[in-house]
């Protein structure tokens, strides 16, 4: 737990997880490990899968038949739900549905808006080129007895626009925007690449909680960002950038 293991490809490694697993652009498995529970040889059948043709599978204790492992690893195309559920799980529904609600950055597709909406909690996706699908709405027949449909607005608010800075380009608005910014409940962004930062920057500013899974370090583009524990060297890997944003909080809090 807490740390990497690196096994030669003749060992096995049977680890429970409580965590979802998805793959990252190398195809690695990244996973967070409660248990390792055995390190064995590839011969080894103490631990079988159940099926060996699916990459899903379970692992199943022959000493102990009652005891099941699920594998918890999922399709990357669930990443926005499971983000979403996680979210709801970590702070309630009570209170992300405060104010205007949850303001989804940069959420693309808006498939986390989207499943908030659907678990009863108002969201609005915030991104400068939003790619939501509109659902066909069946208006009735024609003269011609063809059906006649239209596309439905999703069922979230959308909100154009880039979050740049700290937000004021948004939050000094006098109108719809603004309000829903300035009253929000909570941030969150999957994957949310250059508004990373000005999440963290707005949250702080707005006083709301806030939630990011950060993406691309974008070296070149930030190369203004420096490592305030380590003699102010550059922000080039992951493991900095998330320790830059990290060291974000201010003195009296402190970032999980």
């Amino acid at each position: 737990k807490g740390c990497w293991i690196d096994c030669i490809s003749t060992k096995q490694v049977v680890i429970k997880a409580h965590a979802n697993m998805e793959r990252n652009r190398r195809g690695d498995r990244l996973v967070e490990c409660t248990v390792l529970l055995a390190v064995l040889e590839q011969d080894d059948d103490r631990y079988l899968p159940t099926n060996r043709n699916n990459e899903y599978n379970e692992f199943i204790m022959e000493e102990s038949s009652d005891r099941i492992f699920n594998n918890p690893i999922n399709l990357k195309t669930e990443r926005h739900k499971i983000f979403a559920h996680w979210l709801i799980e970590t702070y309630g529904k009570e209170r992300l549905s405060q104010g205007s609600g949850v303001i989804d950055v940069a959420g693309g597709n808006g498939m986390i808006s989207r499943t908030l909406t659907d678990m009863g909690i108002r969201s609005t996706l915030l991104d400068p080129n939003p790619r939501y699908d509109t659902q066909n709405h069946c208006e009735g027949k024609n003269t011609n007895g063809d059906e006649h449909t239209t596309n439905r607005p999703p069922p979230f608010g959308v909100i154009p626009h880039p979050l740049n800075g700290d937000g004021t380009d948004l939050t000094s608005r006098d109108d719809d925007i603004g309000t829903i910014i300035n009253n929000c409940s909570f941030l969150c962004g999957l994957h949310p690449d250059q508004a990373t930062e000005p999440i963290v920057t707005l949250a702080l500013r707005l006083n709301v909680p806030f939630a990011i899974v950060p993406c691309c370090v974008m070296p070149s583009l930030f190369p203004n960002r420096l490592q305030r524990r380590y003699n102010n060297d550059p922000v080039r890997s992951y493991s900095a950038f998330c320790q830059y944003l990290l060291d974000m909080a201010s003195d009296e809090e402190e970032f999980e």
